[in-house]
């Protein structure tokens, strides 16, 4: 230690990367500084503090440095050094390699590959894929949908191979498809991949016709498996409509990293990253410089919901890497902060319950249900039931009602009725909910209370959450602006926009019994064609009513006629 210590002593004020190493020589850590002496004594101070700090320095047996003209020479440094040298005590993901992307070939007639690394392969690139298994099954869907050839290099042949007959392949390769007709294959699986099938869908309908009228019965199944198949894409984009076309977000839950891949202003890939190794300074600059140095695809946006020290490096050195303007944002879109409450739990819960005690003054329970209440004028009043259960929503564990003694528009007495028939339940459980959560405000409060106290349910706490305020009433009287508290409004805007969800979804499926084709008559814009689309598409009143504006115009619906839908099928 004392080796160390003078090391350090005789340090350069200057800019640069330095590198602790073992007694063999292997690097333990490597950071970067503008004063690398001032630095290297911060780590000398967290020793007697910090376990991490305290392994590196009883491991090293040595300190290096490399001085450098700027910071940012220092920080493309370290980053290089990092990558070649993985180094005990860095940040380092556990993918010995980037995502996998699909390329579709720049030959004459091209193919689709699946790659690791960007540029690798001459062509247009999609991606990356999130799980990494989804790359193999699209690119087989594309083999099957479009029959682009399955042989790389393409050879020249006196027969069909097996995959034409397995409907793999249009076989190029014995001229069995034109040099236009396989082109416009092409533009088919570029229009599937982006997501943009809007002007590419019409063109299909119209071949459709024209194999219906020539009989070519075989060409046309296989239009009509295309048409299927860009509908369906369209039906299931998780996110669609969002503001930005092209990005890549980092959403940080302490240690927990998730990527949401957004292309084509759609979300079409999401993953938790996994960390090999946590690193000692600046975590979220290190988990995104650590995934670009992978080959993964740069995107000209990237997003952090958490502020980076080195944003100003960060940007440039992506920039240079892709070879244009690359610029980092923290302005996370709510649609994707929507998204990450629905779907995804972070282990590390230590924050929501400290703060959630500090703030309630009793310990964050185990389980929590969520109650709402969704109504269309008075008819098919239903109420829902959600559990968020140990950091996680439990859908095994949801409840549905249909209001059954309440007619007309009243919200309160329709909550009083679910809420009773619900909390009947917890005097026969082993273990009931110690809190329920309501969506609204004190009136929902009050209702809440009235139906507890008259079942004598002692134990159980009522919070309410107005919408909009995003304030907390809880029946001690605490008012809580959440706005201030961002864990536990992550935790409760959850539970209670889940429970929306759940409650809009079952009043939707008891409006089904009205027939698609009737409503769909009585909304200006609305033709046979169009028609046939939406019928093929979604099939039920309810999936039409869920699709977004932008999802109805990637079908070629005009922003009109699909303000006219969401207008006429709103709540």
């Amino acid at each position: 230690m004392e080796k160390l210590k003078k090391i350090i002593d005789n340090a350069p004020s200057q800019s640069g990367v330095y590198l602790f190493k073992g007694k063999k020589g292997e690097y333990i850590y490597i950071g970067k500084a503008k004063n690398i002496k001032n630095r290297l004594r911060g780590h000398l101070q967290q020793y007697k503090i910090d376990p991490k700090e305290k392994r590196i320095f009883d491991e090293s047996d040595d300190i290096q440095w490399i001085i450098t003209k700027s910071d940012y020479e220092a920080f493309i440094l370290e980053n290089e050094l990092i990558k070649q040298y993985k180094p005990k005590y860095n940040v380092r993901l556990k993918s010995g390699s980037g995502y996998p992307m699909l390329v579709i070939t720049d030959d004459e007639y091209p193919t689709v590959l699946i790659s690791r690394k960007y540029g690798e392969i001459k062509g247009r690139y999609f991606g990356p894929f999130l799980p990494a298994r989804t790359a193999r099954a699209m690119k087989d869907l594309l083999h099957k949908l479009f029959k682009l050839r399955t042989c790389d290099p393409l050879y020249k042949r006196d027969i069909v191979c097996f995959d034409y007959h397995l409907g793999l392949c249009s076989a190029p390769c014995v001229g069995k498809i034109s040099r236009k007709d396989y082109n416009f294959q092409v533009k088919g699986a570029e229009a599937f991949l982006t997501g943009d099938v809007k002007k590419f869908i019409y063109q299909l309908y119209d071949r459709l016709e024209e194999y219906k009228q020539k009989m070519n019965f075989e060409k046309a199944a296989l239009v009509r498996d295309q048409i299927l198949a860009m509908e369906n894409l369209v039906k299931k984009q998780e996110v669609v409509g969002l503001s930005l076309e092209e990005a890549d977000i980092f959403y940080f839950s302490g240690k927990d990293v998730l990527l949401i891949v957004v292309r084509g202003h759609r979300i079409v890939g999401k993953e938790l990253i996994q960390i090999r190794e946590e690193g000692l300074t600046d975590f979220e600059t290190s988990v995104i410089s650590n995934y670009y140095n992978k080959g993964n695809f740069i995107p000209s946006m990237v997003i952090s919901n958490v502020k980076l020290s080195e944003k100003k490096n960060l940007e440039k050195w992506l920039s240079e890497k892709r070879g244009e303007k690359v610029e980092i944002s923290f302005d996370l879109p709510d649609e994707v902060t929507r998204f990450v409450q629905r779907n995804f739990s972070f282990a590390d819960l230590s924050e929501v319950k400290k703060l959630f005690e500090d703030i309630f003054g009793f310990e964050l329970p185990e389980r929590i249900e969520g109650f709402d209440i969704s109504t269309l004028y008075g008819d098919h009043t239903v109420g829902s039931c959600v559990v968020w259960e140990k950091g996680k929503m439990n859908k095994k564990e949801y409840r549905r009602f249909k209001v059954k003694t309440v007619k007309g528009v009243d919200d309160y007495a329709s909550l009083r009725e679910v809420l009773y028939r619900r909390f009947r339940k917890y005097k026969d459980m082993e273990k009931p909910p110690e809190l329920v959560l309501i969506d609204g405000g004190k009136g929902q409060l009050t209702q809440g209370i009235i139906v507890r106290d008259a079942l004598e349910l002692n134990n159980l706490r009522i919070f309410s959450l107005a919408k909009k305020e995003e304030t907390i009433y809880t029946d001690d009287d605490k008012v809580i602006n959440l706005y201030d508290y961002q864990p536990l409004l992550k935790l409760f805007t959850t539970i209670r926009d889940e429970a929306h969800r759940f409650a809009l979804v079952y009043n939707r499926k008891l409006r089904e019994k009205e027939t698609l084709k009737d409503i769909l008559d009585n909304i200006e814009g609305i033709g046979k064609k169009r028609k046939e689309i939406l019928y093929r598409t979604y099939k039920t009143v309810d999936k039409i009513a869920e699709a977004s504006v932008e999802e109805l115009k990637k079908l070629g619906i005009p922003e009109k006629v699909a303000q006219n839908i969401k207008k006429y099928l709103s709540l």
